[in-house]
Parts: C-alpha cells; structure tokens; sequence
C-alpha cells in the first residue's frame, strides 16, 4: 500500500503540508510548532492531518516521530509532479501546498491549512504548482497570502487569470506571509459563515477551484514589506527552482535577528486555529 490515512472515517479535519516543517524552519522550531498545532486541534475538537511521504508511503495524520525521522534523514521538496516518483523511489518527500491539496481532495479533506503559498517568482519563468492545482481542486485553503520573496505583481494577476477566488478574513488587503499590506484589494469576509456561504456556492456552481482565506500576520509580527524588499535586495541568490524559497526564509532570518522567523511561527499558530474554526463550521 502507497497509502496509510491515520484519519479515515473522521470528518472534522484539515490538512497540512510538511515542507512547512521540514524546508521552511529549523528542526527545533518545527518540532515546537507541530506540537503546538496538535495542541490547537486537539482543544478545539478537530483533528489536525500533516500530510507527508516516508520512505515511499503517503502518511496522512504523521505523528511526531514520523516528521522527526523526515528532518533528521531529509526529505525532498514534492510538489504533484513528484509526488509517484518519490513514492515510486521509496523517498521521504515533504508535500508542498500543490501536492497536500492534491492528496487531500482525493480523500475528501475540505479544508487545508500553510502559511504562505508559492507563485510567480521574480524571473517570471519559475511558477510554483501551487497556483496551477488552486485551479483546478475545490478545497478551502487557510494561508497568510503568498510570500514576500515572489513577484507580487504577477502573482496576483496570475490568481485572477486562473480563476482562483480569494477573500480576506478581516482584511480588504492581500497579505504577503510576513507582511499584512502589499497595496492589492480583496473582498472582505467578517466570519467564517461567510466564508462558507462562498463555499456553498462554489460547489453548486460546481467551481473546481481553490478557495483562499486570507488570513493576515498578527500585527505584533508583521515585518514590513519595505523591509523584506530592502533586504531581499542585498541577497545574492545561490540556488535555483524549488531550493530558492527554503534558501531565502533562511536568509531573511539570518537578517532580521530571528523576525521573520518569529512572523512565520505567529501567522502558522493562527492559520491552524482560523482553519480549525472553518473545518468545525463545515460539519456543524
């Protein structure tokens, strides 16, 4: 079996990728998170599902030890492209926001939840997979916006071209991961009724497509934009394809003496409570 879905049967849960553990923060740090997420889900009543490949099987509902074993070993990155290879070649594979989605819709998880999503990087050549499965799985995906590091501009020109529908919770603005302004509007949502009155309709449209809830950085973390465009300036790029984002979170760490670190812990412990909120709602 390629397969071993620790949820099954349960209807009150919501997934999560690994990449943001294994590639997007140190082992002590991601440790202290999964804990801290498993810690939510389990006081809000909804069972959190971190989604990952071991040793060439899909774990839907790891358990500590198991994303232990995946840090300390190394995993690939794995977006849908690779996700039968990396089953096929018996590898540890962490999921990316694309394959986590994939996986997730195929076993009827509604509601999934990362900190920030993949898209247009600066070249203009390198699109994340995350944008292409948004378009074309309905599922609802809790995220604080797409990340500083990217093209700002033609990433969200591209989620409009691909039909991609988003609303801020509580925001009219696109948040940026660690930054809660970057100039571009959204519709606003006050609750998670809305939210799922959006939902609602989609599926009578039978719109096969990604709904983003925006969900900003707590304002106490928020690291400017200026400030990471100013930085990101001063780094000479080493790596290429899906090693360039792990590279820079690691960088802009480095440089804020641990702020965006902190930024990526604060908006990731809120996205699992609003996504929580949202999954509880969905089957109430």
């Amino acid at each position: 079996m390629i397969l071993e879905n620790r949820v099954a049967g349960e209807k009150l849960v919501v997934g999560m990728e690994t990449t943001v553990f294994v590639h997007g923060l140190p082992r002590k740090e991601a440790m202290e998170l999964f804990r801290k997420a498993k810690e939510i889900s389990e006081k809000m009543g909804f069972r959190l599902a971190v989604v990952g490949v071991l040793k060439g099987k899909i774990i839907v509902g790891m358990k500590e030890k198991d994303l232990d074993i995946m840090i300390g070993e190394g995993a690939e990155k794995a977006g849908t492209r690779e996700l039968p290879i990396a089953i096929a070649k018996g590898m540890n594979a962490a999921t990316t926001v694309s394959a986590t989605i994939f996986l997730c819709r195929r076993l009827g998880i509604n509601v999934v939840v990362t900190g920030g999503t993949g898209g247009v990087h600066p070249s203009r050549v390198d699109v994340s997979q995350d944008l292409a499965e948004m378009a074309s799985s309905r599922v609802i995906l809790v995220s604080s916006g797409i990340k500083s590091i990217l093209d700002v501009e033609a990433t969200f020109e591209m989620l409009e071209t691909l039909e991609i529908p988003m609303v801020g919770f509580k925001t009219d603005e696109f948040p940026l991961f660690f930054s809660r302004r970057s100039g571009r509007k959204v519709e606003k949502v006050e609750s998670v009724e809305e939210v799922l009155k959006i939902y609602r309709t989609m599926e009578e449209l039978n719109l096969e497509k990604t709904l983003m809830v925006l969900n900003p950085v707590p304002e106490e973390h928020e690291v400017p934009r200026e400030e990471i465009e100013r930085l990101l300036k001063k780094i000479k790029l080493e790596v290429k394809g899906k090693d360039v984002t792990p590279y820079l979170l690691k960088k802009l760490a480095e440089m804020t003496n641990g702020k965006t670190l902190k930024a990526n812990l604060s908006l990731l412990e809120e996205n699992v409570k609003l996504a929580g909120e949202v999954a509880l709602a969905l089957e109430g």
